[in-house]
């Protein structure tokens, strides 16, 4: 794959919706190897949906031949398990996507970074308590990989010290998650501790010139970053979906009630 992929037409096929404007310049820093600190995006407006804008963003660098330096694996991290089995099942859609013949130029760039043969271009792997781990994400180091947890399981890995790993496994574990990966971290707002870890572990990568380094992403409509952020701009307010804030009315209504004959 040597020409760009038509980003809307390749991000409508696998998630069945046009992107909005905040995805489509998201896909623009991807490729451009950029990862902002924090995407400020009101809840509806397919937060999730940065798992296939960064899945397609990697498609491209790796027919591109430029995918050094950009993350094969992606961590989604929230805060509650039901919501970590709603974004599985959303990203398994995205890899199902992925075995349609149009998108089959996708689905091979992907293949390529595998070190060894699989059914699938994408690992998936879920993160929660009272959920096995499939293993997927870390038997092939190069093969792309997204990883869904729970705040505890995630960041009990980054610090070494895994729920339910062995003694031997911690390392790794914490190797493919703080290493070559993407972590969003979705609500952040809820969970201030757990950024501010997330973030200390960058700094201190960087401190010490680790290579392949951790980039962390914020998802929350309540942005605590000091850095510029992504956010809704005004081609996003333009769409139907999406309505700038005090711009719907809601306006008060008096239910009927029964009254007695002479008074309440």
């Amino acid at each position: 794959m040597t020409a760009r992929l038509d980003f809307n037409w390749c991000f409508q096929a696998v998630t069945g919706n046009p992107p909005f404007p905040w995805q489509r310049a998201l896909h623009e820093e991807f490729l451009a190897a950029r990862f902002p600190d924090a995407c400020d995006i009101p809840t509806g407006l397919g937060k999730t949906s940065v798992v296939a804008v960064w899945l397609l963003a990697l498609a491209e660098h790796a027919g591109s031949g430029s995918v050094g330096g950009f993350p094969r694996r992606l961590v989604y991290v929230v805060n509650r398990r039901t919501v970590v089995d709603q974004a599985t099942r959303e990203i398994e859609q995205l890899r199902e996507a992925l075995t349609r013949p149009e998108l089959q130029e996708v689905a091979r760039a992907l293949g390529t970074l595998a070190a060894s043969s699989s059914d699938a271009p994408l690992a998936i792997s879920t993160l929660r308590g009272q959920f096995a781990d499939n293993a997927e994400w870390r038997t092939d180091p190069a093969r792309a990989a997204v990883v869904v947890g729970t705040v505890d399981m995630i960041g009990s890995r980054l610090l070494f010290s895994g729920y339910g790993c062995g003694f031997k496994s911690r390392p790794l574990h914490a190797g493919f998650i703080g290493h070559d990966s993407l972590l969003v971290h979705d609500e952040a707002h809820l969970e201030p501790a757990f950024q501010d870890l997330i973030e200390a572990v960058v700094r201190e990568q960087r401190r010490s010139s680790d290579r392949a380094t951790m980039r962390v992403l914020a998802l929350t409509a309540t942005s605590r970053s000091p850095n510029p952020t992504m956010g809704l701009t005004a081609d996003d307010f333009a769409q139907d979906e999406v309505r700038p804030p005090g711009e719907c009315q809601k306006r008060p209504e008096v239910s009927p009630c029964a009254y007695h004959q002479g008074g309440p």
